[in-house]
């Protein structure tokens, strides 16, 4: 979360709303079209199922299947599968793992012959089970303990989660002959400072921590970048994943393989449970930078980013989570300010998109700070205004801790069930609550110890991290005094509080918040929202 940022990028609104880029192609289904129902990986085959209502009209009274890269619009090449045409089908077909035709990563596309020209008509469906290769057995750290916080020496604070950021932009992969890692056909040299991640990783899980890595993609290697992207308008650090062309698509999923495999916990690198692709993608122009586009497109294009992240994952580790990531601005609906778009319009079409063409068990990683950020005393409003875009229903303007359950009551609808039935996981992977300026040291305890307690209280979510253990040059010059530690290594009072309230000190910490924040507001809050 940068203010800087935000503020500059509201001096780009008016050049960036100008410009508009062109979505991917779809395929388009045709009249009396065919459903392709699941793509699922059995053994060593790929089964790919469809129906139809009516059967439609072709030369020859077959159906052919074409796999089609994530970027191609049209059938090129020969059909891997056909099946008689009828109101049902099954086509299967070698997965061909390890050579470069793997169908990993494909869409599968019904098609007939119509005229001698094959004509698309079916939806385009993704295979929904990449996790059936992974031969990763280990299993999860530290489930039942949701505390988290950000920082490197992280021990005696009986936290069981923290987060980490990869930078993709440290990274340096390229085709090599003599490279580390074989990967469906090629060999590839995937270079940087694995060693510092493998101390760390390593150190973290022997603390019996789980980990939770942020993937983020700086701009240095434009085949990452979106191609749109590399226009030079932003000063955004970090830019959408490139899924468009060939070359993309190949070197991202050659890395995320790489590093999921590297850290699925049996490599003896250490273990990553939980993998966040992007940050705050919502807020584009800040984190996840993309020239203005309607929602739609935008979102179509990062759940594309998110699809093959996921699967080249849950490849190498069948026990991981893949997440995308929001802010606290959910239904804010100001169509005047085109420097981000709500969390809640991004959610909406990523979901509905990746459901279109297959649907995948991905999680949500969300941050949900005070309004605005630098406010930590939210019991007492910093004015009437941001006191109202606080409310218990779905219409909310922002998701903070004070109305985290909007979240996820909104996840539990029936179309946002995952591929097993069940509520995604939810990581709040941000909050913070500063010391000084708008708030005092007691008032960033009772913050962060309230921020807990209804973590605890909501079964959906599954970790909560603090900002931070040490205060952040970068966000001190906000105004933001984060860290439990203060510059110069003391222990500020959130320290032993956040320490001790998931042990023997948790009443005591309840008492000290609930003092601050009122004894009615918090038993009502951890009463009236737990879920």
């Amino acid at each position: 979360m940068d203010l800087k940022k935000r503020i500059s990028a509201l001096i780009m609104t008016f050049v960036l709303a100008l410009v508009v880029i062109v979505p991917a192609k779809m395929p388009v289904r045709a009249a009396g079209s065919v459903a392709i129902t699941s793509a699922l990986i059995e053994g060593s085959n790929v089964v790919v199922k469809a129906s139809s209502s009516s059967v439609p009209s072709s030369d020859d009274g077959v159906y052919y299947l074409f796999a089609l890269k994530m970027y191609e619009a049209a059938p090129s090449g020969s059909p891997v599968a056909s099946a008689a045409a009828g109101t049902s089908a099954t086509f299967s077909f070698a997965l061909g793992k390890g050579t470069s035709s793997c169908h990993l990563y494909d869409k599968f596309v019904v098609a007939t012959l119509n005229s001698g020209n094959y004509t698309i008509v079916s939806n385009a469906h993704y295979i929904t089970n990449p996790e059936s290769l992974a031969t990763n057995t280990s299993s999860r750290k530290n489930e039942s303990n949701k505390k988290g916080i950000w920082g490197n020496e992280l021990g005696g604070l009986n936290a069981g989660q923290t987060a980490y950021n990869f930078n993709i932009h440290q990274f340096s992969v390229s085709e090599s002959s003599s490279g580390n890692w074989s990967y469906n056909g090629k060999t590839w040299s995937i270079t940087g400072n694995f060693s510092g991640y493998d101390h760390l990783m390593q150190k973290y899980n022997n603390q019996g921590l789980a980990v939770t890595m942020v993937v983020l993609n700086g701009y240095k290697d434009a085949e990452f970048v979106y191609p749109t992207a590399r226009d030079g308008g932003a000063t955004c650090p970090y830019y959408m994943l490139n899924t468009a062309d060939s070359r993309g698509l190949e070197k991202l999923e050659a890395l995320m393989s790489y590093v999921s495999n590297r850290y699925n916990g049996s490599t003896g690198h250490g273990q990553i449970d939980n993998w966040v692709i992007g940050n705050e993608v919502n807020a584009y122009l800040s984190w996840n930078y993309l020239p203005y586009t309607d929602v739609g497109t935008y979102s179509r294009i990062y759940a594309d980013s998110l699809r093959i992240c996921y699967n080249a994952i849950m490849s190498e580790n069948k026990n991981a989570n893949v997440c995308m990531c929001i802010d606290q601005m959910w239904d804010r609906n100001r169509t005047s300010d085109v420097t981000y778009y709500d969390g809640r319009d991004v959610l909406d079409n990523v979901n509905a998109y990746i459901k279109s063409e297959g649907n995948i068990n991905w999680g949500l990683a969300q941050h949900p700070y005070n309004t605005p950020l630098y406010w930590t005393p939210f019991w007492t409003p910093m004015s009437p205004y941001y006191g109202s875009l606080i409310s218990h229903d779905a219409g909310a303007d922002m998701i903070t801790m004070e109305n985290i359950e909007v979240l996820t009551d909104y996840l539990c609808q029936a179309d946002y069930l995952n591929n097993k039935g069940q509520v995604r996981p939810v990581y709040l992977t941000e909050v913070g609550y500063s010391s000084a300026v708008y708030g005092d040291q007691n008032s960033q305890a009772a913050g962060i110890i309230y921020a807990y307690n209804r973590a605890i209280r909501n079964q959906y979510i599954k970790g909560i991290f603090i900002k931070n253990l040490e205060e952040s040059g970068v966000e001190i010059a906000q105004n933001l005094y984060f860290g439990i530690l203060d510059s110069g290594g003391n222990q500020k009072v959130a320290y032993a509080y956040f320490r001790d309230m998931n042990t023997g000190g948790a009443e005591n910490a309840a008492a000290f918040a609930a003092s601050i924040i009122g004894t009615d507001r918090w038993a009502f809050d951890m009463s009236a929202y737990s879920r």
